[in-house]
C-alpha cells in the first residue's frame, strides 16, 4: 500500500538531526556470483535511517529487513540514454515487507543549480526515468513503490563540472623483489563507498587518511611526493579525472618506491599546478590489508561444533548482547533469545538469527566465545 500523503510529507521533512544513522550487516548472497556480499539493516521503527558506508538514506513507513548491494552499471542500462550518464552507483534494493516510502540517493556535485538529475529504475531489462521530488546539497529524493535497481543519472549539459571526490590509497610490497612496493593512488567521486573499492583489492592494505577534496571532470592532474630521501616513480605522470562507478576501480595513478619506505608525504595538483588535495603524512607501515567482508575465521568452527556448543555454552546473553549492539540481531530475535528458560533453548534460538546473519555473524559470535569460553573453544579445537 503506497503511503498516504501525511505520512510521506511528515518523513520527507523529517530534520537531518532526528535522522538514525546505522551500520548495516555485511551477508552473504549466494545467488550472486559477481558479488557474494550485500548491505543489510534491519529496520526497527518507521522513520529516516542512513547507512554510514554507502549515505543511501531510506524512509521507512515501518519495520522492516532491507538488502542492497551495488552492481554494475551495464551498458545496455544507458542505450537510449544519450544525453544522460552514471551520476553514482547502481544500487539492487530489495524490502520484504515493501515499508520504504522514499530512498535518498548520494549525490556528489558542489552545485545543483547547474546539474539535472534523475534517476533510472531498472526492471528486468527495462529502464524507467524518475523525476527527483527534492534535491538537496547531499542527496537526490525520489518516490518509489516498487523495488529493483536504482542509479542516478545527470545531464551532459556540461563537458566539465565540480564534484566532491575522494583520494583513497593501497600499498603493497612488491613479492619477489627485496625492498621495493608500490602505492596505488584513487581519484573517485565521494559518492563511491570505500567498502566497495576494498573489495577490488583486498590483498593490498588500505591506507586511511583524510582524503576529501574537489575534483573538475575532464581536468589533468598529477601527484607530487616532497620527499626527497627515497627513490620513487609516478606513473603516468599525469592523468585525467573522470567519474569511476566501478565495478573494477582501477587506480588513477601507481607509486612505485625503489627502497624501504615507512612514510612519504602526499599530495595532488590541478594542471595549473594549483593544490587540490593538501599535501600530508601517509604512513606506509604498521598496517594490515583489510577487507570490508570482515574476517570469516571461526565460522567454520560454530557450524562444525553446533550441538556441542549449544549443549555447554553458558553466556548466550552476553552473545546476544554484543550481537544486537551491533544491530547483528534484530530486537525480535534478542527478545526471543532473551525469553528462553535454559542457556540450552537459549543457545538454539540464537543458531536460528545466526543462519539469517550468515558468515559475517557467526564470525563474530566465534570471537566472544574465544574471550568468554576459552577453554571450552581449546578443547573443541583441540578435538
Amino acid at each position: 500500500m503506497p503511503p498516504s500523503p501525511e505520512t510521506s510529507t511528515a518523513l520527507l521533512d523529517t530534520p537531518l538531526a532526528e535522522m538514525e544513522v546505522f551500520i548495516p550487516e555485511l551477508v552473504e548472497n549466494y545467488a550472486e556470483e559477481k558479488n557474494k556480499y550485500e548491505y543489510r539493516f534491519l529496520c526497527p521503527h518507521a522513520g529516516q535511517f542512513m547507512c554510514k558506508l554507502t549515505n543511501l538514506m531510506f524512509e521507512m513507513e515501518g519495520k522492516g529487513e532491507v538488502l542492497y548491494r551495488i552492481v554494475s552499471w551495464d551498458s545496455c542500462f544507458l542505450d537510449g540514454l544519450d544525453q544522460m550518464e552514471p551520476a553514482g552507483p547502481l544500487y539492487s534494493i530489495d524490502c520484504h515487507e515493501g515499508s520504504i516510502c522514499h530512498l535518498h540517493l548520494p549525490r556528489c556535485e558542489t552545485c545543483s543549480d547547474v546539474v539535472e538529475f534523475t534517476v533510472a529504475h531498472v526492471t528486468g531489462g527495462n529502464v524507467e526515468i524518475i523525476q527527483p521530488l527534492k534535491v538537496t546539497n547531499t542527496h537526490v529524493i525520489i518516490d518509489i513503490e516498487g523495488l529493483s535497481l536504482f542509479g542516478l543519472l545527470r545531464a551532459l549539459l556540461y563537458k566539465g563540472y565540480s564534484i566532491k571526490a575522494q583520494v583513497l590509497l593501497f600499498y603493497k610490497k612488491i613479492i619477489g623483489t627485496h625492498r621495493m612496493s608500490k602505492l596505488h593512488i584513487h581519484l573517485l567521486p565521494q559518492n563511491v563507498p570505500v567498502e566497495e573499492v576494498q573489495k577490488q583489492h583486498e590483498c593490498n592494505t588500505y591506507i586511511e587518511t583524510s582524503s576529501k577534496c574537489t575534483l573538475t571532470t575532464g581536468k589533468k592532474y598529477q601527484p607530487y611526493c616532497t620527499n626527497t630521501d627515497h627513490n620513487y616513480v609516478f606513473q603516468p605522470k599525469v592523468e585525467e579525472f573522470e567519474c569511476d562507478y566501478g565495478p573494477n576501480y582501477h587506480p588513477t595513478f601507481e607509486v612505485l618506491f625503489n627502497s624501504d619506505v615507512d612514510k612519504v608525504t602526499l599530495g595532488l595538483l590541478d594542471e595549473n599546478d594549483q593544490v587540490v588535495w593538501e599535501p600530508r603524512m601517509v604512513l606506509l607501515t604498521g598496517s594490515e590489508a583489510t577487507s570490508p567482508k570482515t574476517d570469516t575465521t571461526g565460522a567454520d568452527f560454530v557450524d562444525q561444533h553446533r550441538e556441542k556448543l549449544i549443549q555447554r555454552v553458558s553466556s548466550v546473553m552476553e552473545i546476544a548482547d554484543y550481537l544486537k549492539s551491533k544491530n547483528m540481531i534484530s530486537d525480535e530475535m534478542y527478545n526471543d533469545i532473551n525469553v528462553g528458560s535454559t542457556p540450552y533453548k537459549q543457545m538454539r534460538l540464537l543458531y536460528r538469527s545466526l543462519e539469517s546473519g550468515g558468515r559475517v555473524v557467526k564470525a563474530e559470535v566465534y570471537k566472544i566465545l574465544k574471550e568468554k569460553e576459552p577453554f571450552l573453544v581449546d578443547e573443541l579445537e583441540s578435538g
